[in-house]
C-alpha cells in the first residue's frame, strides 16, 4: 500500500463519519443536540447549508469553432452550463470583453471564472515584478467582473524563487494579496489561488495550504482552486483535500489522471468520486471546469465526442459519490 492509498484508506473513514453526521443531523432537526466529536474522538462535519450542486465547465478555448458564439453553442447543448475563460494574457482579455460578453448572450451558461495570465511573479525580490503582477492581476480582475465571473485564477508562483517557504508566503500575503484582494472586494469577484504541483512551482503545492492562505489573508474575496491533476500528486486524498478548503473553494479544474487529457482518455484511471464526495460535504455550488489536452492527432469531430462523453463522465460519478 503507497502514501496516497493508506490516507485515502483512513480519510474514507472520516468521510463516512461526515455524512453519517449529516443525516442524524437531518433526523433530529434544527433542535437536535450536536456532537462536535464522533465516539473515537475524530470531528464531525455539519451538514451543508445546501446541498452541493455540478455545474459542469470547459475551458472555451478547448471547443472546436471558428467563433465564440459556435464554441458556447456547442457547451450549451452538450450538457455543460458553465465556461472558462483562456487563451491570452490581460490585455487579450481587456480587449475581448465585449465580444465575450455579447457570445454568451442568450444561451443557458455563465462565465465561471478568468485563467489568464498576469505578469510579473510574485515572490520576485524585484519590486517591479512584484508592481506589474498587482496592477495586471487587478485589470483581470476588471474584466471579470464586468462578465459576471465568480473570479480570477491566481498562480502565486511558476518559476523557483531562492527564498525559503515561509518566507516567500508572507512576502506573497503580505506585499501582493492585500491589494488585489481589495480591489476585488470592490468588485464583488475573488482572487482564486491554483496550487500546483511540484514539477511546475516550488510554492503553493497543497489544497489545504492556498485555503490557509485565504484564511490569514482575511478577506473574503480570497478563495483557493483545487485541480484533479496536481492533486494527483500533490494530495494524498482527494476528497480530504476538499474538505479541508470548505467554504474557501472556489473552483475545480479537471483532466484524466495519467496524461492530462479530456476526462475519460485514461481509462480507469480517471476516477473523480472521491474528490466528488468531498465536493458534496462541503456544499460546493462553482463549476468543475475541463482544463486539459486532447490526444495527438485527433480532429474537430473527435473533440467534440471526446468532450460529450467526459460530460457523461463526469455526471455520472458525482451522481456516484
Amino acid at each position: 500500500m503507497n502514501r496516497r492509498a493508506f490516507f485515502q484508506l483512513g480519510l474514507t473513514g472520516f468521510g463516512a463519519l461526515a455524512l453519517g453526521r449529516s443525516a442524524s443531523a437531518r433526523a433530529e432537526g434544527e433542535g437536535g443536540a450536536r456532537s462536535p466529536e464522533a465516539p473515537n474522538g475524530m470531528p464531525r462535519l455539519d451538514p451543508p447549508p445546501r446541498p452541493a450542486e455540478l455545474h459542469l465547465g470547459c475551458q472555451h478555448m478547448l471547443v472546436p469553432g471558428r467563433t465564440f458564439e459556435e464554441r458556447y453553442d456547442f457547451l450549451a447543448a452538450n450538457g455543460y452550463d458553465r465556461v472558462e475563460i483562456n487563451g491570452g494574457n490581460w490585455e487579450w482579455l481587456e480587449k475581448n470583453v465585449d465580444a465575450l460578453a455579447a457570445a454568451i448572450k442568450g444561451r443557458d451558461l455563465r462565465f465561471s471564472v478568468t485563467c489568464i495570465g498576469a505578469r510579473g511573479n510574485s515572490g520576485m525580490a524585484d519590486p517591479v515584478e512584484r508592481r506589474a503582477v498587482i496592477d495586471t492581476t487587478k485589470s483581470i480582475l476588471e474584466s471579470a467582473a464586468r462578465l459576471k465571473a465568480a473570479g480570477t485564477i491566481m498562480c502565486p508562483a511558476r518559476t523557483k524563487i531562492d527564498l525559503p517557504f515561509p518566507e516567500l508566503r508572507e512576502r506573497f500575503l503580505n506585499e501582493i494579496l492585500p491589494e488585489v484582494l481589495a480591489h476585488a472586494e470592490k468588485l464583488g469577484v475573488c482572487v482564486i489561488m491554483e496550487p500546483l504541483n511540484r514539477s511546475e512551482t516550488m510554492f503553493l503545492r497543497q489544497v489545504a495550504d492556498g485555503a490557509a492562505i485565504a484564511r490569514d489573508a482575511q478577506s473574503p474575496a480570497a478563495g483557493v482552486m483545487g485541480d484533479f491533476w496536481h492533486m494527483t500528486f500533490e494530495e494524498t486524498n482527494d476528497m480530504g483535500a476538499f474538505v479541508c478548503a470548505g467554504e474557501r473553494l472556489k473552483h475545480v479544474h479537471i483532466a484524466s489522471r495519467k496524461t492530462r487529457k479530456i476526462p475519460g482518455v485514461d481509462g480507469a484511471a480517471d476516477h473523480y468520486a472521491e474528490g466528488f464526495k468531498g465536493l458534496k460535504l462541503i456544499g460546493y455550488r462553482g463549476a468543475v471546469s475541463i482544463e486539459a489536452g486532447y490526444p495527438k492527432g485527433a480532429d474537430d469531430g473527435q473533440k467534440r465526442t471526446l468532450l460529450v462523453q467526459a460530460a457523461a463522465l463526469i455526471r455520472s460519478q458525482w451522481d456516484a459519490a
